[in-house]
């Protein structure tokens, strides 16, 4: 596969963001048109459930909500295939009754939007198996397709990584927090386009998970893991947060945002 030539790592971004790996305006999700295809991650179905394990009570309202925003966010975008990069379930343990039905009646919905429906085996994707196989949904440990791997990103394969030119990660729920102008902070979602040494671009997809509230990047250098960590020039990466009344808008470079905290922080 061949490598993005060589230039600055702000070109490598926009090249990916604006041509190959677009956000979806006002969504934590991709579209990639020479796929055509959509690409969202961590759902994260039954959460509700399982807080309620520890004495945390929750209105089970997530599946309904993620309905809805698949169907408005396919009005915006309509494309062949949906990939779901991992974590379409909260639980580790074994799967109940209802949850098994939950998962399998949301994927008969959005199977009414879209041609073909794949999922990316995520770390929580443990009892997944039998219900794609029952629907006849392709259940996989990663995509690779032309110069795009999508994988959850909980689990490295450094040769693929390495030749691919983008890499779509979720696993790692990127977040900004922000100051607004009443002067209270607000953690807002983000996608994050990250350039590595290897001079290709990791883009890490926020949870489509309505209780999420996302990893702020911005607070603390080291707040990614695993591979994100491994292989990304965190600090020259560009986050583009998403809010659904204002849209998605790209931030400046992440080193910038470390700055202008550290100036908020002086200030206060």
């Amino acid at each position: 596969m061949k490598k993005l030539k060589e230039c600055n790592y702000e070109e490598l971004i926009r090249k990916v963001a604006y041509k190959k790996a677009l956000p979806i305006n006002g969504f934590p999700a991709l579209y990639i048109p020479d796929l055509n295809s959509t690409v969202i991650c961590d759902i994260h179905l039954g959460y509700e459930e399982e807080v309620s394990r520890e004495g945390i009570i929750l209105p089970k309202v997530q599946t309904e909500r993620v309905k809805n925003r698949i169907e408005r966010m396919n009005e915006l975008v309509s494309t062949k295939r949906l990939i779901i990069n991992g974590d379409i379930r909260h639980g580790f343990e074994k799967i109940t009754k209802r949850e098994y039905r939950e998962i399998e009646n949301f994927l008969l919905f959005i199977s009414s939007f879209y041609k073909e429906v794949l999922l990316v085996k995520g770390n929580h994707d443990t009892f997944i198996r039998p219900i794609a196989r029952k629907l006849g949904f392709p259940f996989v440990d990663y995509l690779n397709e032309r110069e795009y791997l999508i994988m959850h990103g909980h689990e490295d394969n450094e040769e693929l990584i390495k030749k691919s030119e983008v890499v779509i990660i979720g696993h790692e729920h990127p977040a900004i927090k922000m100051i607004s102008e009443e002067g209270e902070y607000k953690k807002y979602l983000a996608i994050f386009y990250v350039p590595t040494k290897s001079k290709n671009i990791f883009v890490m997809v926020p949870p489509f998970s309505i209780f999420a509230s996302g990893t702020a990047l911005n607070e603390r250098s080291n707040s990614l893991a695993g591979i994100a960590k491994k292989y990304s020039i965190v600090e020259e990466g560009i986050p583009f947060i998403i809010d659904e009344r204002l849209g998605t808008i790209e931030l400046p470079k992440l080193r910038l945002l470390y700055y202008f905290k550290k100036i908020n922080t002086m200030k206060s």
